[in-house]
C-alpha cells in the first residue's frame, strides 16, 4: 500500500515540474523515488530471505507447509523487489 502511494505522490511531482517547465528537477525526481522505492524493496526482500523459516508458522503449524514456504521464499524475495520499482516506473 505503500508503494502505491508513493506512485501517486512520485506522479504528482514530476507532473509539476515538467508543467513549470523544469526537466531537469522531473528527472531528478524520477531517480530519487526509483532509487527509494528500489531500496525499500531490496530491504523487505532481505528480511522475507532471512524470517523464510519463519513466515509460514505464522499461519500454519505443518512442516510440509513450512519447507514449501521456505523453498519459494526466493522467489517471493524478488518478485517483491520488481513489484516495488514497476509500479514506479509506470507512474
Amino acid at each position: 500500500m505503500f508503494i502505491l502511494t508513493f506512485e501517486h505522490f512520485f506522479s504528482v511531482r514530476v507532473s509539476n515540474e515538467l508543467g513549470a517547465g523544469n526537466p531537469k528537477s522531473a528527472h531528478f525526481s524520477v531517480w530519487v523515488v526509483t532509487a527509494l522505492s528500489a531500496l525499500i524493496s531490496i530491504i523487505l526482500g532481505i528480511v522475507i530471505l532471512c524470517l523464510r523459516n519463519y513466515v509460514s508458522y505464522l499461519f500454519t503449524e505443518g512442516e510440509v507447509v513450512s519447507n514449501a514456504v521456505a523453498d519459494l521464499c526466493p522467489l517471493l524475495a524478488v518478485t517483491l523487489i520488481l513489484n516495488g520499482i514497476q509500479p514506479v516506473l509506470s507512474g
